[in-house]
């Protein structure tokens, strides 16, 4: 896709992995959606879903999945 400049996300999911009386899943997605902003800019502004999960693979904390495009 070239440089940067190219880059715009269009909808981020996240998944936490927390237990089911955890409901802050937003907040922490807030961090990545914030750094995709500070480095995009304009072109980093995305839809957002953030949705508790029992477990993730390989047991991490957080799985992001994007939809990307160029501009």
């Amino acid at each position: 896709m070239g440089d940067l400049d190219r880059v715009r996300i269009v909808q981020m999911l996240v998944f936490v992995a927390s237990p089911p009386d955890f409901a802050l899943q937003s907040q922490v997605a807030n961090a990545a959606s914030e750094l995709l902003i500070e480095v995009l800019g304009e072109n980093g502004r995305h839809a957002r879903t953030a949705i508790g999960a029992a477990g993730l693979p390989l047991n991490t904390p957080v799985e992001i999945q994007m939809v990307v495009t160029a501009v």
